[in-house]
């Protein structure tokens, strides 16, 4: 954890920043930290030890996800450096070459985009390309294969070629179940979205969410409040109160999109944590974030008919588009579109059909279902534009 008093420490002393990044799985971090930690040239900044996933925002910010490495920071949020290495001679080296740099470096800040596109969903036959090309694909990816091959069963060949990016993904293929690391609240989540064990873990779930809404980020208990487990406890509040329709779990759901809504939304999108001190303070809009608080707002709005819901849904969508690279943001993106622009409200679950909400009366009769203000007895009636 960055306190307070060390920030602004480091404001008045005019000294660097040393963030080393650590993980679950890395055998050699601490043995690394402590023998850095001891170095002279070490005493010029302040040195800092954080795990990357439990605090994800600096690690977006100030590393580009390699274990270990260090994150040289200017007190004001500037990235003047990153160093990859185990080797302490070499690590000695950069740091002293930083420091005696530090006045010549002008130093990275996060870039905010001006404007924002518009979804092309041509570009979701990619996410197919990609699979037959034998590329990981996760389990949002495998979520819109499967409704894809469901529409054109000319391509459900794709499923059995498809390489699953894990145990999550390989769970929709096999049925294997994933053994998930229960310390990280976004992984009950998880659990409950597919179904796994869900009475088990919806009482743990319950544990990590706060009074005013925010998420805790893993059993740790350090940080709370992060986009992606805004969003992804919010998709699992809604999965529990569509099996139930327990409005309690409704209720929550709201609770959980309110927060995100006051603490990280802007005109552009959503910040991926609240602005709590000068290293976080510019936003960084995530974009597997933002797309997996798309696919939260647009079931929320399915499920409450709340425009503002839908309208946020838009924004996060738009945002992660524009700004996402790869085929997991992409794969989320399509989920969300489909859920926006062809939403069928149905009173039961349809296996593989992403366009589909359930909800507690949908104005139509018996299991009819309803796509834009009509009934239909079949969903096979309802043709989609993918």
């Amino acid at each position: 954890m960055i306190s307070e008093k060390t920030l602004a420490d480091a404001k008045f002393y005019g000294k660097l920043l040393a963030i080393f990044f650590t993980s679950d799985k890395c055998n050699i971090c601490d043995e690394l930290f402590e023998k850095i930690s001891k170095l002279q040239i070490a005493q010029k900044f302040y040195l800092i030890k954080l795990n990357s996933i439990e605090y994800l925002q600096y690690t977006v910010r100030y590393s580009r996800g390699i274990i270990p490495s260090i994150g040289i920071i200017s007190p004001d949020g500037r990235l003047l450096g990153i160093i990859e290495s185990e080797k302490v001679d070499y690590i000695e080296d950069r740091l002293r070459d930083i420091y005696s740099n530090k006045d010549k470096i002008a130093g990275i800040l996060p870039t905010v985009p001006q404007s924002v596109e518009d979804v092309n969903p041509v570009e979701f036959y990619d996410i197919i390309n990609y699979a037959i090309d034998g590329n990981p694909i996760d389990f949002r990816g495998i979520q819109f294969l499967k409704f894809y091959s469901r529409l054109h069963k000319e391509y459900e060949k794709i499923l059995k070629l498809v390489t699953p990016a894990d145990s999550v993904a390989n769970f929709l293929l096999s049925g294997k179940k994933p053994n998930l690391d229960e310390k990280y609240t976004s992984n009950l989540a998880l659990n409950v979205i597919l179904g796994i064990d869900t009475d088990e873990y919806s009482k743990k779930l319950m544990e990590r969410i706060k009074e005013d809404g925010s998420v805790i980020r893993s059993s740790r208990k350090e940080v709370s409040g992060l986009l992606i487990d805004q969003a992804m406890v919010g998709n699992a509040l809604l999965t529990l109160y569509q099996n139930s329709f327990n409005d309690s779990y409704l209720s929550l759901a709201i609770k959980v999109a309110e927060w995100t809504l006051n603490n990280l939304a802007d005109n552009l999108g959503f910040r991926d944590c609240k602005a709590e001190n000068d290293l976080v303070k510019l936003p960084v809009y995530e974009p597997i974030a933002n797309s997996e608080a798309a696919i939260f707002f647009a079931r929320l709005w399915a499920v409450t008919d709340d425009q503002k819901y839908l309208e946020n849904a838009k924004k996060a969508m738009n945002i992660s588009y524009t700004l996402g690279t790869d085929i997991r943001t992409l794969s989320r993106v399509a989920i969300a579109y489909l859920k926006i622009n062809e939403l069928i409200k149905s009173k039961e679950k349809v296996p593989d059909d992403i366009r589909v909400e359930i909800v507690k009366d949908n104005g139509c009769q018996g299991l009819e279902f309803k796509f834009k203000d009509k009934c239909y007895k079949s969903i096979d009636e309802i043709k989609s534009t993918i």
